[in-house]
C-alpha cells in the first residue's frame, strides 16, 4: 500500500507538469490563428511570439514565485482560478455527495431478496438515466422552467434557473449533475448485491437465523463495496467532465464556464486562449481527476487487500 501511494505521488507532479505545458502549448498556437480569423476576437491577434519554449519557462519561473500571469481586465488568473474553483468544488461537492447516497440507497431498494433479483423499475430508470446526458438533463430542467415561467401561476419561476447564489439557485444544475451517476451507481451496486445474495455464505448466514436484510447490509455489502468505489470515482470524473457545459448552461461562474469561454470565441473573448490562463484551468482539471483516482484507488486497497497483493 505505502509503495503504491508513493509511485501515485510521485506520478502526480509529472502528468501536472504535462497538462500545463499542453494547455500552454495549445493556447500558444491556436490562439493567434483563430484570433485573427475572428473579427469578434482581440486577445491574440497582436501578440508577438517570441518562441514557445522560451514564454513557457518565462511563465513557469513566474508561476513557481506564484504569479500565473494577468488577463486582459487586469485580474491575476490565480484570482480567478481560485474564484471560479470555490463555485465549482461547492457544486461538485453538493452533487457527488447526493450522487452517492442517493445511487447506493436506490441500489439497495432495488434489490429484491427472495429469490434474489432486481426489480423491474430500476432497469426502466436505469435505461433512461444512463441515456440522458447531464447536458440534455439541463436543458431539460430549463424548459420546464421556461414553461412553468409563461404558463405557471406565478410572475415568478419555481426554482432559478440562471445566476450564481448558495440558495434555490443550486437545485437545478445539481440535479443535472445527478442524473447518470445516480442510475450507475444504483445499477452497479444492485446486481452486485443481487450476485452475492445468492452466495453460498448466504445461506449458512440463514441457517444461523440471520435476517435477509441485515446479511445484505453487514455481509454482501461489505463484499462488493470496492467495485461500487470504482464506480463512485468514474461518476465523479463524469461530473468534473460536464461542469464544462453545465456551468454554461446555468450560468454558474466555476471553472467550467471559465473554462468553455476560454475555448470559444464570444464578442467578449478577451481572454480567448489565453495560455497563463489555459495552462491553469487544464492543470487543475488534472488535478481533479488525479486526486479523485488516488482517493478511490487508496479506498479500494483498504476494503479489499487482495488487490494490493495482486
Amino acid at each position: 500500500m505505502t509503495r503504491f501511494i508513493l509511485r501515485r505521488l510521485a506520478l502526480i507532479p509529472v502528468v501536472l507538469l504535462f497538462a500545463n505545458f499542453l494547455g500552454f502549448a495549445y493556447a500558444y498556437y491556436v490562439g493567434p490563428i483563430q484570433a485573427q480569423a475572428d473579427p469578434y476576437s482581440i486577445s491574440g491577434a497582436t501578440i508577438q511570439r517570441t518562441g514557445l519554449l522560451v514564454e513557457y519557462w518565462d511563465y513557469l519561473s513566474a508561476a513557481f514565485q506564484g504569479d500565473m500571469g494577468v488577463l486582459a481586465t487586469g485580474e491575476s488568473v490565480t484570482s480567478i482560478i481560485l474564484r471560479s474553483s470555490t463555485a465549482s468544488l461547492a457544486l461538485l461537492g453538493i452533487a457527488f455527495v447526493l450522487s452517492m447516497i442517493v445511487g447506493i440507497a436506490v441500489g439497495f431498494g432495488a434489490v429484491r431478496l427472495v429469490p434474489p433479483r432486481v426489480a423491474g423499475w430500476l432497469t426502466l430508470f436505469s435505461t433512461m438515466g444512463l441515456a440522458a446526458p447531464a447536458f440534455y438533463v439541463g436543458i431539460l430542467l430549463i424548459s420546464l422552467s421556461v414553461v412553468y415561467f409563461i404558463y405557471g401561476p406565478s410572475s415568478k419561476p419555481l426554482l432559478p434557473f440562471q445566476g450564481f447564489g448558495w440558495d434555490a439557485h443550486l437545485v437545478l444544475p445539481t440535479l443535472a449533475l445527478m442524473v447518470q451517476p445516480v442510475a450507475k451507481i444504483a445499477q452497479v451496486t444492485s446486481n452486485l448485491l443481487v450476485d452475492e445474495m445468492g452466495q453460498q455464505y448466504v445461506i449458512a448466514a440463514r441457517s444461523f437465523g440471520n435476517h435477509l436484510k441485515k446479511i445484505r447490509s453487514h455481509h454482501a455489502f461489505r463484499n462488493v463495496i470496492a467495485p461500487v468505489i470504482l464506480v463512485v470515482s468514474g461518476s465523479l470524473r463524469y461530473m468534473v467532465a460536464e461542469l464544462i457545459i453545465i456551468e454554461r448552461l446555468f450560468g454558474w461562474p466555476g471553472i467550467g464556464r471559465l473554462f468553455s469561454s476560454t475555448l470559444v470565441i464570444t464578442s467578449q473573448s478577451d481572454n480567448y486562449l489565453l495560455p497563463p490562463l489555459m495552462a491553469g484551468l487544464l492543470t487543475l482539471l488534472a488535478l481533479l481527476y488525479l486526486v479523485a483516482d488516488l482517493i478511490a484507488s487508496i479506498l479500494v486497497r483498504v476494503y479489499d487487500p487482495r488487490i494490493d497483493k495482486n
